[in-house]
Formats: C-alpha cells, sequence, structure tokens
C-alpha cells in the first residue's frame, strides 16, 4: 500500500517530504513488528540492542562509552538501561582490570541464551517480510541509498 493511502494523504510539499514521511512511517512500521517479538520476552528494542553489541564483543568486556558510540538510540539512559539488564542478570558488571575508574559490562550466560531464542524468531519475521517484498539486490540498492542519505 503506498503512503498516501497508508496516512490517507493525497498530496505532499515535494517528493523529498513524502519520502521523509514514508521513511519515519515505515521505520515505525519495522519498530513494531520487532516490538511484537521482543515483547514476548520482556526486552525493549534499546536493551536488544544493548545485548547484541555485548555479544558482538566475543566475550570481551566494554565499557558504557564505548556501547554509546554503536547503540543504534543514542538518546538512551545507558546507566539505567544497563541497571533493568543487570537486574535480569543479562549482563554483568565488572571494575576494569586497566583503570579502575571505569565499570566492565559483559553478557552474561542467560544473555546470551536469551539472546540465542530471540534472535531467531527476529531472524524469521524481518527475513519474511523483508524478502517477499525486495530482492537482494533491491535491498543492497535500499542500504546504498540509506547510506547516502546520512552523508
Amino acid at each position: 500500500m503506498s503512503i498516501n493511502q497508508e496516512i490517507k494523504q493525497e498530496r505532499f510539499e515535494s517528493e523529498h517530504h513524502k519520502m521523509l514521511v514514508n521513511l519515519l512511517f515505515s521505520a515505525d512500521w519495522v519498530s513494531h513488528q520487532i516490538k511484537e517479538v521482543l515483547d514476548q520476552y520482556g526486552l525493549t528494542h534499546v536493551q536488544y540492542n544493548v545485548l547484541r553489541i555485548l555479544k558482538g564483543s566475543k566475550g570481551e568486556p566494554m565499557t558504557a562509552g564505548a556501547i554509546k558510540e554503536v547503540l543504534l538510540f543514542r538518546s538512551t539512559d545507558l546507566t539505567r538501561l544497563i541497571d533493568r539488564l543487570e537486574k535480569k542478570e543479562l549482563v554483568k558488571r565488572g571494575v576494569c582490570q586497566e583503570n579502575r575508574r571505569k565499570v566492565d559490562i559483559s553478557i552474561s550466560a542467560r544473555g546470551l541464551a536469551l539472546l540465542g531464542k530471540i534472535s531467531p524468531a527476529i531472524s524469521a519475521g524481518t527475513n519474511g517480510y523483508f524478502s517477499k517484498s525486495l530482492s537482494v539486490e533491491e535491498a543492497q540498492t535500499f542500504n546504498a541509498l540509506l547510506d547516502k542519505l546520512r552523508k
């Protein structure tokens, strides 16, 4: 369905304005699809993102600053978020051995196990609805256009 039909708007200021509205609407739609899966596991998008970042560090602990550098949702209160993940026993905190003023954060075995359950469910959903709509070549073009937009 076109963005015009989705939001019941016939005209836009320009094609660029229509693109912006379409991008925001589509991002919200994708976010909702992922949220439905994450809700089943009691996680938010940002918590899931932090767990994925920590898993990607391949067992090496990270500081909050290093996590924030690659976090998809940058306006997050990372300290409170880490507190919640620690309370759920999904991450561990420890004193950095090289600099005792820093706190090392790492994913726990429980966090890794949870990701092992969630990731296939998210992949199945995203691969399912994206591959039905876009070919691999179209996805590559779309990625290139989004990268170009952020330059």
